[in-house]
């Protein structure tokens, strides 16, 4: 019989661990443009402006 982690599914294969954290950073990031558009929302209806910083 095969060592486990030979038998194991693809899952732990090289490059995928990377893969995976790509996908959750990305999953991540839409999130924040997401609650950055409702906080805009609620502080437009607040009536307040937010400037908007420079980057440089």
């Amino acid at each position: 019989m095969f060592p486990t982690f030979l038998s194991e599914p693809e899952e732990n294969a090289p490059g995928q661990l990377l893969a995976d954290l790509e996908r959750r950073q990305d999953e991540a990031l839409e999130q924040l443009d997401d609650l950055e558009k409702k906080l805009n929302e609620v502080l437009k209806g607040l009536n307040v402006d937010v400037e908007e910083p420079e980057l440089d």
